[in-house]
């Protein structure tokens, strides 16, 4: 993250994080000090008024980072790092605005047709006039469905 970018890792009192769209789990988690911690436990209403995950989503949770740090996971996470880079893109996620509703969603069923799920995200989710195609990369795509895939934009 930006904290590790600009060598301040040292620096941070609170770490927070999703484990829903980082790990395909649910959830999130907060790392700090011990009595950070302990102040959380006894004072977060949020967090007192709420229970533990699961077992087997802690442990789906954990199963995600040990393939994030393993030589597969690198790996994968090198791939899509190239596959972003190929968007001008410094994330998977690549946001294509087109405006208007209309015109996102027949995008959207164009992109479909061509066997690509390009969702269309509009108002009220975003601001009116800012209608956009969410593109979302996968490290399991080939980079011949990114080809395809750009190739399908080009059209629209």
């Amino acid at each position: 993250g930006l904290a590790e970018k600009l060598n301040l890792q040292d620096q941070i009192d609170f770490q927070m994080g999703t484990l829903g769209k980082s790990l395909g789990s649910a959830g999130g988690y907060l790392a700090a000090s011990r009595p950070w911690i302990d102040l959380f436990i006894n004072k977060a209403r949020s967090l007192v008024y709420s229970t533990a995950p699961p077992p087997s989503q802690a442990a789906a949770s954990l199963a995600a980072l040990s393939l994030l740090n393993s030589p597969e996971g690198i790996a994968r996470r090198d791939r899509l790092k190239t596959y972003s880079d190929s968007f001008d893109s410094p994330t998977p996620i690549i946001p294509k605005i087109i405006g208007e509703n209309r015109p996102a969603l027949a995008a959207s069923d164009s992109l479909l047709k061509s066997g690509f799920l390009v969702p269309a995200i509009r108002y009220p989710t975003i601001p009116r006039g800012t209608a956009r195609l969410r593109i979302t990369l996968s490290a399991a795509h080939s980079t011949e469905n990114l080809s395809d895939l750009k190739e399908a934009l080009a059209l629209l």
